[in-house]
């Protein structure tokens, strides 16, 4: 089954731009642990990348046939959205389990629709 893995807020992550080196390079650790768990645990990340603050965002919204671009995210609660992963998993519960090896940020696991 495929799930979008989101990371949605900072939960008890500090901002990145207030670690020093070394708390940078421990954070990355733990995304590099994530990926080996997954391959070994058989969750295959097809992909996953890190996203620029909510500020950097385009929003685009239909309303009477017009388009209506806006800057900034969609609604505040993106804001927080930093990164995402798109994985295959054989379950939901592997998928939370591997999860408690990434640093601990608010997540958000959305299944994908297999008819879209």
């Amino acid at each position: 089954m495929k799930y979008m893995l989101l990371l949605t807020g900072d939960g008890d992550v500090p901002a990145w731009d207030g670690l020093d080196e070394s708390e940078q390079a421990a954070l990355m650790e733990r995304f590099e642990q994530f990926q080996s768990e997954c391959t070994a645990r058989g969750v295959e990340i097809l992909a996953g990348e890190s996203l620029e603050n909510g500020e950097s965002a385009t929003t685009v919204r239909r309303s009477a046939g017009a388009r209506v671009i806006s800057e900034g995210p969609y609604a505040a609660a993106y804001e927080g959205l930093g990164g995402f992963y798109l994985v295959e998993t054989p379950s939901l519960d592997l998928l939370l389990e591997l999860s408690d090896v990434l640093p601990p940020y608010d997540m958000e696991f959305r299944p994908i629709d297999p008819m879209g």
